[in-house]
């Protein structure tokens, strides 16, 4: 029986724009010298679903769109990212009208949703001035989309502006060099964002919340690097979907969410620092160090505020010291959160998202041809993956053996090595499935997670101990230090199950 054939793909970069700036992109050189003229084009599409979003739910877009007197009805469905460009299986046919035609979603992923009850029916509607230019980039043709749209649904009005780089014949690669030579001309934001996902957006009441860090699924016969590139797109998608609240407002949980994401990133590249050696890598990870070190003082401020100022209030509430204590760092606290959003509003962190994600998708590493790189690049991700579990079990657990000893540094450093062996945990977990394992990895994450937040919560003291001085401070900071008898109690048992933990990667 001849195999089913493959869907046809979409392979897609976004970038978001201010709209007062689109124009800058259009008037770049480049697409003067590499562009074959421009088209000009109006389009309105009409997003169907169900009255209870079940096809969002499920990832899966069906609209209807009119480009003058044709329609053409696609059917979009997101598969797992292998890397940073957009990747999504599309379904596309001309219809008679801007209403759906059914007959024609028989081999599609929209099928299992036709159901006599289901009723799919216009959510809202997209209206999109768009300028198209195809470009000869390098060895790719890249149809350039610069848009200026507006989404209608339930009374309400989104605008926004967006250029999409859609391949059409030659490397992936080729997408994000071009992107990088069109940034010079205005900052361009690295977006995983559809114009579906805008307009659901805009027809709902509610404001996007914290986003945690998305599953990472890994095949087993997957190469390492193309495993490396599926956990860095992982990072940024989950970086770049908290970034978004936080332009809007300095909301804590974002922030904190977005630091999450660029440690994790960070740890990625440790973790397959062989695998991604080249000449940018240390530049990468600097400037990624640059951005958690600019969130981390709002965020450090907020921890020292909600955990410990906060629930001092009962107790010191009449004390005009503890007030002005508060105060004071409620100030400072605001002060750092303003610079969190000038930091993501600056061209520095613009440019160097869409630096790292040309250099997950398309850097120096990938191109290095001596076989000792090649090798790394092609071994197994399970070998790669049982190596660094086991490595950084073994030193974690000879790290801890005598934790209630160690000063507050060298807990601290314990607390980083576990924090990344959890990040790896969840990394690669998705490789081990068989034995048991399952039941091994959820203990080993819940373990590894409390170690963690036991020992967070010493450094949080530590770190307690070089806030300000004042009579408040170093009250309230002996009332802390009170708690950390207690505290390393909870962390000696806490690492005594994790040692005696069976290791879930090996069979």
């Amino acid at each position: 029986m001849p195999a089913k054939p493959s869907p046809p793909q979409e392979i897609e970069l976004k970038l978001e724009v201010a709209p007062a700036e689109l124009e800058k992109v259009l008037a770049h050189p480049l697409l003067c010298e590499r562009a074959d003229g421009s088209q000009k084009q109006t389009l309105h599409a009409t997003y169907y679903d169900t009255p209870d979003h079940a096809l969002q739910q499920a990832g899966i877009s069906l609209r209807v769109r009119r480009n003058g007197d044709q329609y053409i009805q696609t059917i979009k469905a997101a598969r797992p990212p292998d890397g940073v460009a957009l990747a999504r299986n599309e379904w596309e046919h001309e219809v008679n009208g801007d209403s759906p035609n059914y007959a024609l979603v028989e081999d599609t992923a929209l099928k299992p949703f036709l159901k006599p009850s289901a009723s799919i029916q216009p959510v809202f509607r997209v209206t999109t001035a768009r300028t198209l230019h195809n470009v000869t980039f390098e060895n790719s043709l890249i149809e350039l989309a610069a848009d200026n749209s507006k989404v209608e649904g339930n009374e309400r009005t989104v605008s926004f502006s967006e250029v999409e780089l859609e391949l059409k014949d030659g490397a992936p690669a080729d997408l994000f060099q071009l992107a990088l030579a069109l940034s010079t001309a205005t900052p361009l934001r690295l977006s995983f964002k559809t114009k579906a996902e805008r307009g659901f957006e805009a027809v709902t009441d509610e404001q996007p919340a914290r986003v945690k860090a998305p599953p990472v699924v890994l095949k087993r016969k997957m190469t390492s690097a193309a495993a490396f590139q599926r956990v860095g797109a992982s990072c940024l998608q989950h970086l770049m979907a908290n970034e978004a609240i936080v332009r809007r407002a300095p909301e804590a949980d974002a922030v904190h969410q977005m630091r999450v994401a660029l440690r994790r990133l960070r740890a990625a590249i440790t973790l397959f620092k062989s695998v991604v050696e080249d000449e940018r890598r240390d530049a990468i990870g600097a400037e990624l160090k640059w951005m958690a070190n600019v969130l981390g003082e709002a965020r450090d401020l907020d921890v020292y505020i909600t955990k410990v100022l906060e629930p001092a209030r009962d107790e010191h509430s009449s004390d005009q010291g503890y007030q002005d204590l508060l105060a004071d760092y409620q100030e400072r606290r605001d002060r750092a959160y303003e610079v969190v959003q000038e930091t993501v509003a600056s061209a520095r962190f613009i440019n160097g998202v869409l630096e790292t994600a040309a250099w997950i998708q398309a850097g120096g590493w990938l191109l290095d041809e001596s076989k000792p790189s090649r090798k790394r690049r092609s071994q197994p991700i399970t070998m790669l993956a049982e190596e660094e579990l086991g490595r950084r079990w073994k030193k974690i657990i000879k790290q801890g053996r005598n934790l209630v000893d160690l000063d507050s540094e060298e807990r601290h450093q314990v607390r980083i090595a576990i924090k990344k062996l959890r990040y790896a945990t969840e990394f690669f977990e998705s490789l081990f499935k068989g034995g048991g394992a399952k039941k091994r990895k959820r203990a080993a994450l819940s373990t590894l997670e409390a170690v963690q937040e036991t020992l967070g919560e010493l450094n949080d003291i530590a770190v307690g101990s070089q806030m300000e001085a004042s009579p408040a401070a170093d009250t309230i900071h002996q009332e802390q230090l009170s708690r950390i008898d207690g505290l390393l109690a909870d962390a000696k048992a806490q690492y005594q199950t994790l040692a005696s933990l069976e290791p879930f990667w090996r069979a």
